[in-house]
């Protein structure tokens, strides 16, 4: 028996010690399968911007008109400004993204993280409007929509949300001060063609450094009013 054992281990090793010499003229393996792309995320949140500033000062009769003596040096080179154009100039379109993007925007409306953002075209200035038939009746038909509780898009996404931007609003007043207003709608369809949630409203911020009085307070206007208009 033990003769046997020591045969079969001889063996054994013999297949084994000639194993190398089998494998390099095996043929070769087939290549892995490359892997599958990953998946692009369901979701979507749709986004518009604005351009509609608004301001209103209390104490003046007539209106805004012209603010101060503003100098904007760097980009207006001492041009007296209304506080619309101060707001167009500090927080357009491009700086508003900016914001929402640096409070994190997903998280902030509780979606998932791989959530698609896509930016629309911003809602337009209200003065516009009267200039302009075909943007009036786009902006009517837009306002239809968001009525009727339908898409704004035709995108046909089973996890899809919108948030529009509606205005960005100056208040002046004489008893509580200045205060910046920002008009939201935020709606929820997930996978509906009707919305599930609807939600709008105005977060209002105070400000006291805008608009600036001197060429010395721009920046730190501009800090404010950005803040103020990402802040909830």
């Amino acid at each position: 028996m033990k003769t046997n054992f020591a045969r079969a281990a001889a063996l054994a090793a013999a297949l084994f010690a000639s194993a190398p010499a089998l494998a390099q003229t095996a043929e070769p393996a087939a290549a892995a399968p490359a892997a599958a792309p990953a998946a692009e995320s369901p979701c979507e949140l749709h986004v518009w911007p604005t351009n509609n500033y608004l301001g209103i000062n209390s104490g003046l009769l007539s209106g805004f008109g012209l603010v101060g003596a503003v100098a904007d040096l760097e980009a207006h080179k001492g041009r007296v400004q209304t506080v619309k154009d101060l707001m167009r100039d500090y927080l357009g379109p491009e700086v508003q993204l900016e914001e929402l993007n640096r409070i994190g925007l997903l998280k902030s409306l509780k979606l998932p993280a791989d959530t698609r953002i896509i930016i629309e075209e911003p809602t337009p200035f209200n003065e516009d409007l009267k200039m302009d038939p075909a943007l009036k009746a786009k902006t009517k038909a837009m306002n239809a929509t968001i009525k009727a509780g339908k898409r704004l898009t035709a995108s046909q996404s089973p996890c899809y949300s919108e948030l529009i931007t509606t205005m960005v609003f100056y208040h002046k007043a004489m008893m509580y001060g200045s205060n910046l207003f920002t008009g939201w709608v935020y709606r929820d369809f997930k996978d509906k063609p009707l919305a599930v949630k609807t939600a709008p409203g105005s977060v209002k911020n105070p400000l006291e450094h805008f608009p600036p009085k001197t060429p010395e307070m721009v920046d730190k206007a501009k800090a404010e009013l950005r803040d103020a208009f990402a802040k909830d």
